[in-house]
Parts: structure tokens; C-alpha cells; sequence
């Protein structure tokens, strides 16, 4: 048996043994969970529920399910108990200690806590807190008094790898120690370091709408999945997973985050892209979208169509375009109304001011093919009225003609014999009126012109807004194209989105203005968490350029701006360089990126002669980066078929795969990925293939796709040129 190791702090041997106790605690509450559930910690969960006849089945589900999450998160806990030991004096109160983990742990037979967890009030007291006076707010409100103790502990397995106590010293190693680590094939979770402007936004009241500026680096995409985790734990009574949702820039940044929520406990989150709600929104209607990238088709213009292009799609976003598309659709709604009311042999059913009335006040709320079903109800009972009226008028009349037959015709055959002619002709005029009704009827949807989803979009292009140009018939529809469609699907058929409460859209800056208001109409209970750097902002022809284009025009002014300005992921001399690229073109209002002390190697410029030399020396680094133990590798080139140009050259020596925007699947290794998808991902080593001049001019365009790209490293940056290097890049000594 291997012997125990204890970290070299006086306090580790009681550290050790509380873990031990800990562990001991989990393991009791596993085995009650596994006897309660029939599932086995750390197995696949696929068990049936046991029935239990004393509660109603959605009751029963829910509780079941509730066991099961427990499950999964103590069998985690089991791995890593907790992260940090707090030591707490509460004014007037008697000392107390507090061990922080991913999952509060009780003892079952006192109920104290034996674990807290990392989102509970007292929780603050690490993530925002220095030794000395403090305090917290509580359920009951706040708790002053003093922090003894911050202890920062590494444990995996019940034991015990490392210790550090609080101070500014001890928390830039214990940061520094985790920072650079080797990464792994996802992105991290991060409950053990948050900081405090994180904890900050992690912690932001869930009745306001949020909008981060987070630097490169800054966390972003992780804190906004941790913030979910935070809401679910703090309002569990009214928020469920299920009516939250992320939105992500493609299906492989979704791979890329997947296993974030789950480790921290958290299942059923909707992970979408916004075209992917577009698609379930519109179902079956959707029409088909051209799967192209928008990116590569600006990489491949020159500055000036790309100009030309960028209005187009600004004006697609706007929030004047969705203005004018409600006009239309609202003018649509009135003029699909037959001119002249409704009318059966000449029986008013509803006149051209009542339909109107009917029509676009009482059934407002409904969209245009459900109101004209709604409508087609009332005809029906108005049709019904007017074949009963008009069945009266017969049965008048022929009850009159009846009578005079009677008094003037002695009684017999013959009287009887055109009194029976009568009331058959009386009859047929029944079968008649009932046929015209069936008829008049079975015509009514013919009475309203309403067109197709896409046809009604082209026609709005052409008449409501022709300063986008001529939109000939046989274009391609884009996904720029997606938010008025969705907008006209909603008018004429409804969406079928499920309602959610909490909406979280990371890489926000490529959102336009229309996509976030059309967002928000559809979940009119929802509040916003949107993260993004407009340093970044590589769609900004799309997207916005300030956060005043939101924060007033669509969520009213009552949304709160923070911002993230320190970069964990990159060392100082990576930040440095990345910074000298960014600060050719500044953004005003947005505060400089402060990198956390870590250092490492240079990155490197490095010119090629010629194309054999550019691959050997890619081949080369990636060998020497392997074998220093790196993971995730990424050969970064401007365009997709720069990418996989290089990949038919290099990918089978480097036993390297392909990346590209319609992929689903992130795996790690050795990467070749064209610029316009590395964003929101890290690796631990990046190439940027080719930064020459040609193939970089300076451009603000392309300003911040190469501080995107150089952005990306945890620990090496390498870039390559052939002949002149980008005038953006820093000039080598």
C-alpha cells in the first residue's frame, strides 16, 4: 500500500482527517440515494421510476428526478469534496467553520452542514472576501463579523494534494498553480477560482437584464454558465432548468461547453444556437437556409464590398427594419380581410366594420392563420342563423300558401295532393339552403389571400424595403435573412418556442439589435444575461459596435453594464502582444485588459522563404509542443479553405483534424480551424499559420479577427508569415 503524503503545512494532518469524515458522509447519503432510486452513483441513470400510488404522477416524476440529480451530484462530490475551508467569527456569536464545495453535504444525524455549497450567501465570504472584518447577506439578513481563515485546498479521491491560506501571495499562487495547468479537451469549470469581479456577475439579481464587456479571457462563457448554476441553486422554487437557455455561436462551441453544467450539477439547460430556435420556432416551415458562413464571405471581399455588404446586413438587423416589418404586417392583417364583410343570399353575416372590430382587437393575440380559423367559428354560427332565417322565410311562405290552398280548396285528393307538393318543394329549399351554407362554408378560407412564409418575405423586400436592394427570386436565403422570417412566421402561424424565464447568449456583440428584441418578444417574462468584448465584435457589420445600442432601444434602459477587464487565460507576454494588435483600433468607453501575473514564453514571429519552409516549421513546433505534454493544439489560418489547405498538407503527419463551422463534435488534439470559429475556445498552444501582409493588411476587420486568433493560447503563441509581416503585428528587435 502506497504511503500517505501530506502536503507540508502544519495544519495537514486535520485537514486530512475532516476529509476523510467528509467522504464517509457522502457515502452514507450515496447509499440512500441508490436504495431510494435503484441507480448506482456513477452509472448510467437510465433506472424506471418506482410508482407510488399515494402521489399524483407529475409530483411523483418530479421528485424522482430530483433524486436522481442528487445522485449525480454526490458521486461527483465523492471525486472532489470540496475547495476551501472558511473560518468565520459572527459578531457576538461563537466562532464557525465552513467547508465550501460544488454540493452542500448535511450530517444526517444533527443536520449541520458538513459542506456548503459554493453558491450558498456565506459562500461570498471566499470569493469576494480578505481576512479581517466582513460580511455577508443571509436569508435573514446580514451577517457581520471577521474572517480568520481562508484556506484553499486541492483534494481528489479523499486525498489531500495541496494547501494554501489566505493572502495576496498565497492566492496569486494557488491561482497560478491552477491557471497553468496543462488544459483538458473541454472548457473548465471554475468554482475553485472565481474572482471577485466574477462573483460579482455570477451573483447580479435575476429581475435585471445583464450585459457583460468581458475581455478575452476574462471568463466570460464560463462565469455566464456559472451564473446559471447560481440562479437554479437561489430561486430552485421558481426557476427550473428546463426554462433556461444558451444560446451559442455554433453547434461545436456547444461540444465545447457541454460538460460545464453537468459538472456543476446542473441538467436540461436548452443548449441551442439561434438558428437552432429558429428551427424549432418554425418547424416544418422553415424554409431552407444556405449553410455558408457569413465570416468567409466577408474574409474573401475586399475592405470596400465588404462595406457594401455590411450595410445590407446592419440594415437587416436594425431595429427600424423590424419596425417597418410590424407596419407591414399590420397593414398585411387588414388587407387580407374580404373588402366587403361577409354576406350569404344576401344575409349580412358581419359586416366590414364589426370584422374589423373582430378581427384585429378581439382576436389580436392570435397569429393570422389561427385568428381566420378563430373567425371562421363565428361565420359558422352566423351561417347557421342565416340558413335558420332563411328556412323560417320558406316555412312562412309555405305555411301561407298551405293556408290559402285550405280556404279555397274543398277538402280532398287534390288539396291534399298540392298542399304535400308544397312542403316537398319547401323541403328541397331546405337541401338547397343547407347546401349553400356547406358550400359558402367550405369557400371561406378562399376569401382571405394570405401568402406564403417566404413569399410574403420577398414581397415585404420589395415593397417595404427597397433600399436593400433588388431580391431577385432564385436568392438564396441566408441566415441574415432568419429574424424576419421568424417575425413573419410568428405573425402568420405562431411559433412553437417553449417559454423560458432566463436567457443567457454568449458572443452577444455578433447579435443585431432585431435578433435580441425578437428574442425578447418572444419570452416577455424572460430577463437577459449577455456576455460578449466588441473587441472581438468580428460580425460588428451584423452585430452592434457600443452597448448603447441595446441598452436603450430595446431593453429600455433597465439593463446593468459590467465588465470583466482581467484575463486569466493568457500569460502576460501573450496579452501584451494581443493588446499592441487590439490598440490599433480602441474602442471608446471600454476599459484596458489587466492579464493575472503569470509568465511564460514569448510568442513567436517567425518569417518563412518560402511555402516548404512555412510547413516544416509548423510540423516541427506542433512535434516539440507534444512532446512538452500539451493537449489541445490549434494550427489557426484566415480562411476555411486556407484551412483545409493546410490540412491536406500537414493533417495526417500531425494525425490532426479538421475543424469547421458545421461541426458538432469539439475532441481536442491537434486542431486545423479557420479564424472564424476559434472564438470563445482556448487551447493550450496556438499557431497562427499565416499573418503576412497580403494575407493581413491593415484593416479594423481584420484587426479583430487577428486579436481574436492571438488571443486564444493558455501558454505558447506562434506566429508564421511568408514574406512581409502583417503591418498590424508588433515590429520584431
Amino acid at each position: 500500500m502506497e504511503p500517505l503524503r501530506l502536503p507540508d503545512h502544519p495544519a495537514a494532518k486535520e485537514e486530512y482527517l475532516h476529509l476523510q469524515q467528509a467522504c464517509d458522509t457522502i457515502d452514507r447519503e450515496i447509499g440512500e440515494m441508490e436504495a431510494l432510486t435503484g441507480a448506482k452513483a456513477g452509472g448510467v441513470m437510465d433506472v424506471r421510476m418506482k410508482e407510488d400510488p399515494d402521489q399524483q404522477e407529475e409530483v411523483t416524476i418530479q421528485l424522482f428526478r430530483a433524486q436522481l440529480d442528487r445522485l449525480r451530484q454526490l458521486s461527483m462530490a465523492s471525486a472532489q469534496a470540496y475547495f476551501a475551508r472558511l473560518d468565520f467569527i459572527p459578531s457576538g456569536s461563537v466562532p464557525e467553520t465552513w467547508y465550501l464545495g460544488r454540493w452542500s453535504v448535511l450530517d444526517p444525524a444533527t443536520l449541520n452542514p458538513v459542506i456548503v455549497d459554493w453558491r450558498s450567501p456565506v459562500a461570498n465570504l471566499y470569493y469576494s472576501g480578505q481576512i479581517g472584518k466582513m460580511d455577508y447577506t443571509a436569508p435573514d439578513g446580514r451577517v457581520e463579523g471577521e474572517l480568520t481563515l481562508k484556506r484553499m485546498l486541492t483534494v481528489s479521491q479523499r486525498r489531500l494534494i495541496s494547501l494554501f491560506d489566505s493572502g495576496i501571495v498565497s492566492q496569486e499562487a494557488y491561482l497560478q498553480e491552477v491557471l497553468g495547468s496543462i488544459s483538458t479537451d473541454r472548457l473548465r469549470e471554475i468554482v475553485t477560482t472565481i474572482q471577485a469581479e466574477q462573483n460579482i456577475v455570477i451573483r447580479h439579481p435575476l429581475n435585471a437584464h445583464l450585459l457583460v464587456q468581458g475581455a478575452a479571457g476574462s471568463g466570460k462563457t464560463t462565469i455566464a454558465l456559472h451564473r446559471i448554476a447560481y440562479l437554479l441553486y437561489t430561486f430552485q422554487k421558481t426557476l427550473k432548468p428546463e426554462n433556461m437557455m444558451i444560446l451559442a455561436p455554433n453547434p461545436l462551441f456547444l461540444s465545447y461547453i457541454s460538460q460545464v453544467l453537468p459538472d456543476l450539477g446542473v441538467e436540461r439547460v436548452v443548449q441551442t444556437t439561434f438558428e437552432g430556435w429558429c428551427r424549432e420556432g418554425m418547424g416544418r416551415r422553415m424554409p431552407k437556409i444556405l449553410r455558408d458562413s457569413r465570416l468567409e464571405r466577408n474574409l474573401s471581399l475586399a475592405e470596400a464590398e465588404r462595406r457594401e455588404a455590411g450595410s445590407l446586413l446592419r440594415l437587416k438587423g436594425s431595429l427600424a427594419t423590424m419596425k417597418k416589418l410590424e407596419s407591414y404586417l399590420d397593414q398585411l392583417q387588414k388587407a387580407i380581410l374580404p373588402e366587403n364583410g361577409f354576406k350569404m343570399a344576401g344575409v349580412t353575416l358581419m359586416d366590414r366594420a364589426e370584422l374589423e372590430n373582430v378581427f384585429l382587437r378581439d382576436l389580436r393575440y392570435f397569429p393570422l392563420e389561427q385568428r381566420i380559423g378563430e373567425l371562421k367559428k363565428i361565420i359558422r354560427k352566423r351561417v347557421q342563423a342565416a340558413a335558420a332565417l332563411l328556412k323560417d322565410r320558406y316555412a312562412a311562405g309555405a305555411e301561407q300558401m298551405a293556408d290559402g290552398l285550405r280556404a279555397s280548396m274543398r277538402d280532398g285528393e287534390q288539396r291534399r295532393r298540392k298542399i304535400c307538393d308544397l312542403y316537398a318543394v319547401r323541403d328541397q329549399r331546405y337541401r338547397e339552403i343547407d347546401a349553400r351554407a356547406e358550400a359558402y362554408l367550405n369557400g371561406y378560407r378562399e376569401k382571405f389571400t394570405l401568402p406564403d412564409l417566404t413569399g410574403l418575405y420577398r414581397v415585404f423586400l420589395r415593397d417595404g424595403l427597397p433600399e436593400a436592394g433588388p431580391f431577385p427570386e432564385n436568392t438564396d436565403l441566408r441566415q441574415e435573412d432568419l429574424p424576419m422570417l421568424v417575425m413573419i412566421c410568428k405573425a402568420l402561424y405562431g411559433l412553437k418556442t417553449k417559454q423560458m424565464k432566463h436567457i443567457v447568449i454568449d458572443e452577444c456583440q455578433d447579435f443585431s439589435p432585431f435578433q435580441i428584441e425578437l428574442l425578447k418578444q418572444a419570452n416577455p417574462a424572460a430577463t437577459f444575461t449577455l456576455v460578449g468584448d466588441l473587441y472581438q465584435g468580428i460580425r460588428s457589420d451584423e452585430g452592434i459596435r457600443s452597448w448603447e445600442e441595446w441598452k436603450g432601444p430595446v431593453f429600455d434602459h433597465r439593463a446593468d453594464l459590467k465588465q470583466l477587464t482581467v484575463s486569466y487565460r493568457n500569460t502576460t507576454e501573450i496579452m501584451s502582444m494581443a493588446q499592441t494588435v487590439a490598440a490599433r483600433y480602441p474602442i471608446d468607453g471600454i476599459r484596458e485588459t489587466r492579464p493575472v501575473l503569470r509568465h511564460g514564453e514569448p510568442p513567436q514571429i517567425i518569417g518563412a522563404e518560402n511555402e516548404k519552409a512555412r510547413l516544416s516549421m509548423i510540423r516541427n513546433q506542433v512535434r516539440a509542443w507534444l512532446q512538452e505534454g500539451f493537449h489541445s493544439i490549434a494550427l489557426i489560418e484566415k480562411t476555411a479553405d486556407q484551412a483545409r489547405k493546410l490540412f491536406r498538407q500537414i493533417g495526417p503527419d500531425l494525425d490532426a483534424h479538421l475543424l469547421s463551422e458545421s461541426d458538432s463534435e469539439y475532441r481536442g488534439g491537434v486542431m486545423i480551424l479557420p479564424a472564424g470559429i476559434a472564438k470563445g475556445m482556448e487551447f493550450d498552444c496556438v499557431g497562427i499559420c499565416d499573418a503576412s501582409a497580403d494575407n493581413f493588411p491593415d484593416d479594423e476587420f481584420l484587426c479583430r479577427i487577428l486579436y481574436v486568433i492571438m488571443t486564444r493560447p493558455l501558454h505558447r503563441l506562434c506566429v508564421w508569415h511568408r514574406g512581409a509581416p502583417s503591418p498590424m503585428l508588433p515590429q520584431q528587435r
